[in-house]
């Protein structure tokens, strides 16, 4: 039981000093890149930036040469925001972002964005419901992040039925293989 404990225990802080580096994370073939920078004029509550009015944007930052050991075609980019449908909004919304990607040069790419939560209810459900999920559909290509050193990647609003969009900056990251 002793021995057990001593592993668990160094398992535990194994984990929570991973979870403290926000760069390049990689298990087998796996990867995943955080942002190195995010910036949002959107207005912020509760640690989150709610983009919902006309110029209101959010760009997150990553550190391009973190992608050079990356398998060709298998870079994307995934994203996790809060979705609603206005001010103090109601559960199960899901919508599709738009995103400019910068690096050599510069590219836009559709995510639509999932949410499971049921029911779909339009009334004020104090943030219950709103966790949505999405990836671009293809790929980044190698030539927009190769022989850069950072990648920017924007998102504005409007959004397709004017909904709420919320992001921070841990809401957006890129897996790839290796």
């Amino acid at each position: 039981m002793r021995r057990r404990n001593r592993y668990s225990l160094g398992l535990i802080v194994l984990l929570a000093l991973a979870s403290m580096v926000p760069a390049t994370v990689a298990w087998g073939g796996a990867a995943v890149l955080g942002p190195v920078g995010f910036q949002s004029n959107g207005a912020s509550i509760s640690g989150w930036y709610w983009l919902r009015g006309s110029g209101h944007a959010a760009t997150w930052t990553f550190d391009a040469a973190a992608l050079q050991g990356a398998k060709k075609g298998s870079v994307y980019i995934d994203f996790n925001p809060l979705v609603t449908n206005g001010v103090n909004g109601g559960s199960g919304y899901q919508t599709t972002c738009k995103v400019t990607v910068e690096g050599t040069s510069a590219k836009t790419f559709s995510i639509p964005l999932t949410n499971p939560y049921r029911p779909v209810d339009p009334g004020d459900s104090g943030g219950v419901g709103y966790q949505c999920h999405g990836h671009s559909s293809t790929a980044l290509p190698a030539s927009l992040y190769q022989g850069v050193g950072t990648i920017k990647v924007t998102i504005s609003y409007p959004f397709p039925q004017r909904y709420h969009v919320a992001v921070n900056r841990d809401a957006m990251y890129m897996g790839y293989s290796k």
